[in-house]
């Protein structure tokens, strides 16, 4: 029997139930603003920390975006992403609309190549520029002052995993695997069911998401004998690595599924 995901036909009523309340709470007799009010367009906006932002080409962040991947999480007083090739860690104060982002801030030392390097160094020297924030909807702009800085959206995780995604690598047990050249792995995320090609056989299971949580179920699959001994043991350590999955997220066209302590489990990009 299928678990049941969060992308089901009645997903809408809580968001509908929600935007009821924010539009009848806006009518109080002393005509307060709500903090959570509905933006221009009638999306509730969400908080600031919680989702994953996606830092948006405009305005642009110093370099060509094109494609590059930069993000942002915010959470207990940490700042942390992708920079456009690293990862980045800082400390942030928050208070009212006000935000200061530390100017110390640690990353991972990847070789990138210049157009992503452009965009990692341009970005991160904005962050310690930051003086304010403000959140329309789903979208969060970084102040100087009344100078837009750096403009995200947010990506709300269980919207934005269904569809068809190819692996680029997974956990083999003792490190992270990239897949042998000349194999196509895929896997596809539909509502109830994931299901995807190892490259020797496919397979089927259910899946369950809450919020950026996922658990995949038990996953049946052909019984074809890989042409190689390699093949056979990237298909076993793939399906495993899907089981070990308890967090994901989605940042541009990239998924990372994430074991316990937020390492990789399986990385792929949107097909």
């Amino acid at each position: 029997m299928h678990a049941r995901s969060v992308a089901t036909p009645r997903s809408w009523l809580p968001q509908f139930a929600l935007v009821v309340l924010l539009v009848l709470s806006g009518c109080d007799a002393d005509g307060g603003d709500d903090a959570t009010a509905a933006g221009p367009t009638g999306t509730p906006s969400v908080s600031l920390e919680g989702p994953t932002w996606a830092l948006s080409s405009e305005p642009a962040p110093g370099a060509p975006l094109e494609g590059i991947v930069v993000t942002a999480r915010f959470e207990d007083g940490t700042m942390s992403g992708e920079s456009g090739c690293n990862t980045y860690t800082t400390s942030y104060e928050v208070g009212g609309t006000s935000l200061t982002i530390g100017s110390e801030i640690a990353g991972t030392r990847r070789a990138c190549p210049p157009a992503e390097t452009a965009v990692e160094r341009a970005y991160l020297q904005r962050l310690p520029q930051v003086s304010a924030y403000r959140i329309s909807g789903g979208t969060l702009t970084l102040l100087n002052g009344d100078e837009a800085l750096l403009r995200y959206d947010a990506t709300i995780a269980a919207e934005a995993i269904p569809g068809e995604w190819i692996v680029a690598s997974y956990f083999s047990g003792d490190a992270i695997t990239s897949v042998l050249g000349g194999v196509d792995m895929t896997t596809t995320f539909a509502a109830l069911d994931v299901t995807g090609n190892t490259g020797c056989n496919t397979f089927s299971g259910p899946y369950q998401v809450e919020g950026d949580e996922i658990t995949i179920g038990r996953l049946a699959s052909t019984m074809a004998a890989c042409p190689t001994e390699e093949l056979q043991r990237q298909e076993t350590d793939f399906l495993a690595a899907l089981r070990l999955a308890t967090t994901f997220r989605v940042t541009g066209n990239r998924l990372d599924l994430l074991r316990p302590g937020d390492t990789i489990a399986a990385t792929f990009a949107r097909a």
